[in-house]
């Protein structure tokens, strides 16, 4: 191991980082047909070059996550990256000069002083997550010499659980001030600002508001995994990973393989998707969603033009003559909002005309392959009772706007 910590501790141009990387990963027993792996790693970084090596401690998230998602090792990566960086600051006063001497006294002497950074108390419990997957790790390879599996009292459940031994001092829980339904009424109008201000995720926000789709589930689509299910006025889409960007470090995965429903609201879904494949094609990829160079579009990227739309909504609104409008935009510019709020809508929006917890997850593609299917005959009934909601206010709206954007157009 080495003296990981004084080595460092001693020269600030060095930290550990999280750093994501792209492999080829070899599947089936012929050992030729390969698929790119995003994998997050733990390095040591040198600042003042900006170069890095991969540590040897990244072994401890390829045991145990090298199967999981970039997003579940990315996390764990994170967690004990701060773990490491915080050691070798706090050096002097810890006296530890590699991870040998490091004691189960450490680990809850860094949690409860995470708990005082400003973070919630569910970040500090994730934390302490990891920490014990870590040290129980660390034993077993025998590098931590001061640890012993005892100290964690195995329960004696079907996965075989250890609990935390850490004493820790949690930060008292926060209610969290973040957004996530829109009201129905201004469905629409937001729908309307993302046509005519946003138009390459207009059709991935009426996915997310109609569909529960998150944002990774949206650019990992491919335009041939969307089909029109004419009789049931409804889309399905076939979520899954498909890597586009390997060229990024870092890119969106999907967080569960599926086929997901999208309502078509009064038509206002095709209106969209014939808008979507008539602007925007690519000779490069088949992917449905494209940034400005006909390339798959990333996280990234679709998270600022849905903040360019979310401005134009609160100015929209701050613009009306409607005190409620006004309201509306004061709230929406004082709190925390973004892309998620699609999914939280949707599921406001079944929640009120669904008539079991089954329904609702079928919906947001929560439930199994088995549940779904037994509940598939309460898609029709739950999209007719929100088409007829919307309608009273706007009938066949987002059709007739595009068509009078084709005709302003034409002027």
């Amino acid at each position: 191991m080495g003296d990981v910590i004084s080595t460092y501790s001693a020269n600030e141009q060095f930290k550990f980082i999280a750093h994501p990387i792209w492999v080829d990963y070899v599947i089936g027993e012929s050992q030729t047909v390969t698929e790119k792996k995003h994998l997050c790693l733990i390095a040591i970084k040198d600042i003042e070059k900006d170069t890095y090596i991969i540590h040897h401690l990244s072994n401890f998230i390829i045991d145990k996550w090298g199967y999981k998602s970039f997003n579940t090792q990315k996390k764990h990566s994170t967690n004990i990256v701060k773990f490491l960086n915080y050691l070798i600051s706090h050096y002097p006063s810890l006296k530890i000069k590699n991870l040998n001497e490091l004691t189960v006294k450490h680990g809850s002497i860094y949690l409860s002083w995470l708990g005082t950074n400003g973070v919630s108390q569910e970040t500090v419990k994730d934390a302490e997550r990891t920490l014990v997957h870590f040290y129980i790790w660390g034993v077993n390879k025998a590098l931590l010499s001061k640890v012993s599996l005892p100290d964690f009292k195995q329960t004696k459940t079907d996965h075989n659980t250890f609990n935390s031994p850490f004493k820790v001092v949690y930060p008292q829980k926060k209610i969290k001030e973040i957004e996530h339904i829109l009201p129905f009424e201004f469905i629409p109008l937001f729908l309307e600002i993302a046509s005519t201000h946003t138009p390459r995720i207009a059709l991935g926000i009426y996915f997310q508001i109609f569909g529960g789709l998150r944002i990774s589930e949206v650019v990992n689509l491919k335009r041939t995994q969307v089909v029109k299910a004419i009789a049931k006025k409804e889309f399905i889409l076939k979520v899954e990973n498909q890597n586009f960007r390997t060229d990024l470090k870092e890119h969106v995965s999907v967080k569960k393989t599926r086929s997901q429903v999208v309502l078509d609201i009064n038509g206002w879904g095709a209106a969209l998707m014939r808008q979507h494949l008539n602007l925007y094609s690519s000779k490069i990829t088949n992917a449905l969603f494209l940034n400005t160079s006909e390339q798959p579009m990333s996280g990234r990227s679709y998270r600022q033009y849905f903040e360019k739309c979310k401005k134009q909504l609160i100015f929209t609104l701050e613009e009306s003559n409607n005190i409620d409008h006004r309201l509306l935009a004061q709230h929406l510019k004082s709190i925390k909002w973004s892309t998620h709020i699609g999914r939280g809508t949707f599921t406001n929006l079944i929640a009120n005309e669904a008539e079991n917890p089954y329904e609702i997850a079928h919906l947001r593609g929560d439930s199994s392959l088995e549940s779904a299917l037994s509940y598939m005959v309460s898609t029709p009934r739950i999209h007719k009772k929100i088409e007829n909601k919307l309608d009273v206010m706007h009938e066949n709206y987002i059709p007739k706007l595009i068509e009078r954007s084709r005709n302003d157009k034409g002027t």
